[in-house]
Formats: C-alpha cells, sequence, structure tokens
C-alpha cells in the first residue's frame, strides 16, 4: 500500500493513479466474486432470453433511477415518475425531471456504448445528458463534499488542472483487458476513483452509478442496463459513504470492495427475481387477453402496459398508432375486465396497470 499523507478533508486530496497495490486473488476477493459472477451471469442469460428485452427495460430503469436518485436526496417514486413523464416537460415536478434525465443519461451511455468504449467522451455525454441544459463539463473550480448537519468539510476532491489526467488513467484502467484484475473488482475499484476525481460541479454521484452499470455492460457481465445497484446502495446509505471515506483516509479498500461485490451479487439476485415476476406476470395477460380479447391482444396493447405501467389516452394511441378515441375505449375496456385501474391527476385521465407498478415499488 502507498504511503500516505495525512488526510486533510479541508485541502485537496492528493488522488493515486490506478489500479491500486492491492492482493485482487485474497480469498474473501474470490469467493464474493464467484457468488457475485453467478447471479449476474443468470440475470444476463434470463434477459438475453426474454422475447423482447427492451420492452421490459424502461420501468426497469425507472426503478434504478428513482433508487439513485434519493441517494442524492432527490425524492420522489416510481409511480410519480412515470405518471410525470406522460406530461409536458414544463408540466412536470423538479424531482421527477431529474429521475427522468437520469433514465435519458441511462438510455444514452447503453446506445453510445455500442459506439465506442467508456472514455473521457462517454462520460462527460452522459453527464451532459443527465444535467440537461445546467452547467456540464469537467469542472474549472475547486469543489467540497460538505457535512449537511454540521455544514463542515468532509472531502475535497483534486484540483480541477489534475482532473484530466485522472480521467485519462481512469480510463485506461477501465479498458486495459490484461491485467489481472477480475471486471467486478476493476468496476468497484473504478467507481471509488470516480467518486475521489468529483470531476463535476454536480450530478458526480449519479453519473458514477450510470458508469458502473455501463462497464459491466462493457466486460460483457450484463448485455442491459437492468442492474439495480443502487437500490443496495440506498439501503446502505451510510455504510456506503463511510467504506468511501475510509478509502480515502485510511488507504482501506478491501471493506469497500467486498461491499459493492457483495452488492453485485444481492442485486442481480434482485434484479432477476424482479424480471422473473414481470415475464411472468406479461405472459399471463398475453395468454388471457389472446383467449378473450384477441383483436385487442392483436394491437399491441399489452405491450404497452409493460413498455409504460402507467398510460393516458394519448401516450397509449401513440404507441399502436390509434386514434386517442379508439385507445380510449381499449384502455376502459381493459379497466372493466381488471386489467387495468383509473385515475384523474388534474386535466390527465390515467390507466395504471397495478399489478406490474406494486412490483416495481416493491
Amino acid at each position: 500500500m502507498r504511503y500516505m499523507l495525512p488526510f486533510d478533508p479541508e485541502t485537496p486530496y492528493d488522488l493515486q493513479n490506478l489500479p491500486p497495490v492491492l492482493d485482487f486473488e485474497s480469498k474473501g476477493f474470490l469467493k464474493l466474486i464467484a457468488k457475485a459472477r453467478t447471479e449476474l451471469g443468470e440475470l444476463k442469460g434470463f434477459a438475453s432470453a426474454l422475447p423482447n428485452p427492451m420492452l421490459l427495460l424502461s420501468p426497469a430503469i425507472i426503478k434504478e433511477s428513482v433508487a439513485s436518485s434519493n441517494i442524492e436526496n432527490i425524492n420522489t417514486t416510481v409511480s410519480n415518475v412515470l405518471q410525470q413523464s406522460l406530461f409536458p416537460e414544463y408540466e412536470r415536478d423538479d424531482y421527477d425531471k431529474e429521475v427522468l434525465r437520469y433514465r435519458s443519461a441511462v438510455e444514452l451511455g447503453f446506445h453510445e456504448l455500442k459506439r465506442f468504449p467508456i472514455s473521457n467522451r462517454l462520460i462527460e455525454r452522459v453527464h451532459k445528458e443527465l444535467m440537461f441544459g445546467k452547467e456540464s463539463g469537467f469542472r474549472k473550480l475547486q469543489n467540497k463534499i460538505i457535512n449537511s448537519n454540521t455544514g463542515e468539510p468532509i472531502y475535497t476532491p483534486p484540483i480541477a488542472s489534475k482532473i484530466p489526467d485522472l480521467i485519462s488513467n481512469l480510463e485506461k484502467f477501465l479498458n486495459e483487458e490484461n491485467d489481472g484484475i477480475d471486471p467486478l473488482l476493476k468496476c468497484a475499484i473504478s467507481h471509488y476513483q470516480f467518486e475521489a476525481i468529483h470531476p463535476f460541479l454536480d450530478g458526480n454521484g449519479r453519473t458514477g452509478r450510470i458508469l458502473m452499470v455501463l462497464y459491466l455492460i462493457q466486460a460483457k457481465m450484463l448485455s442491459l442496463p437492468i442492474l439495480y445497484v443502487s437500490g443496495y446502495i440506498n439501503s446502505n446509505r451510510s455504510r456506503y459513504y463511510e467504506l468511501l471515506a475510509g478509502v480515502s483516509s485510511q488507504g482501506n479498500w478491501e471493506p469497500f470492495l467486498e461491499f459493492m461485490l457483495n452488492a453485485f451479487y444481492l442485486q442481480a439476485k434482485s434484479t432477476k427475481d424482479l424480471l422473473f415476476k414481470i415475464i411472468e406476470l406479461y405472459q399471463t395477460y398475453k395468454k388471457e387477453l389472446s383467449i378473450d380479447r384477441p383483436k385487442l391482444a392483436k394491437t399491441g396493447i399489452v405491450e404497452a402496459m409493460f413498455a409504460s405501467p402507467v398510460l393516458s389516452p394519448v401516450s397509449l394511441g401513440e404507441r399502436i398508432d390509434v386514434h386517442y378515441t379508439t385507445a380510449t375505449r381499449y384502455l376502459e375496456e381493459l379497466k372493466d375486465a381488471n386489467y387495468l385501474v383509473d385515475m384523474n391527476y388534474g386535466k390527465y385521465h390515467l390507466f395504471i396497470n397495478k399489478v406490474l407498478l406494486d412490483l416495481l415499488q416493491e
């Protein structure tokens, strides 16, 4: 382990390049890696076997987006976000706008990853999409992480002039395939490094959590951005921040890496279980409607109900290419058959796939 200067939360941190000096083959790591790899492999296989994996991607990303945003005290619910997604931008609540931008940033990153690997360019694009009109790009000023209760500095990131070199080193570390470090460890190590660099004035935490999932796709551990890793971090928020601080102040990598490996394992298992329940519900609805209402089933309405668990006549009409009055009739028919429930939200008449929504909010 490198010699560490005494940690001073008010002094810009002397962040060292990757990789850290660690025993990457320790028994503690290897056991957790094996468990996480098994669950991630099953999640990847399950997602790849879905008849239309992108169908289920949007609501799964919303669940992750809400959890990741909650970590930053952007507090809303899956239900609220799905409702607000149907409204024009100017009518949306600020918190729900933030979550929907997170979803857009995930989707952008996923598509950009098909063109080029994780890099300075991709990081900045994801962050720009996340901020949507707010200041983006690597910071030119010094920032600090402040204790919200006491107002005292907890951590001061490296000075702005060091960011390009640190990001370049992070990029090289992520894209080196022959260094003998397991991708799950690389994912966790690079997550700490990105948060320690804190390259942006705002949005570092959310950008860093998006990059974790994108890296697991790049490393072929996942095929789609569906790992609900923020759920575990949100449930263990204090411990997560404590362990991040332990790496910075004491060079204490092992507990942090074990925490993250456990997060990958548990959340892969949880995400797989959630997707299994969703596809089981989808197949049930598809089968029942094909028998009871075959003409309606052929319109693509079941797919629409799962791609967007909250629908309006206008949004359904756009999805299945029918007039909104026809869409209203279809939605009312499904409500009467107990597949949907309805509610009025201001001037909007909304129809909700409540069983699916309940699964997403568990």
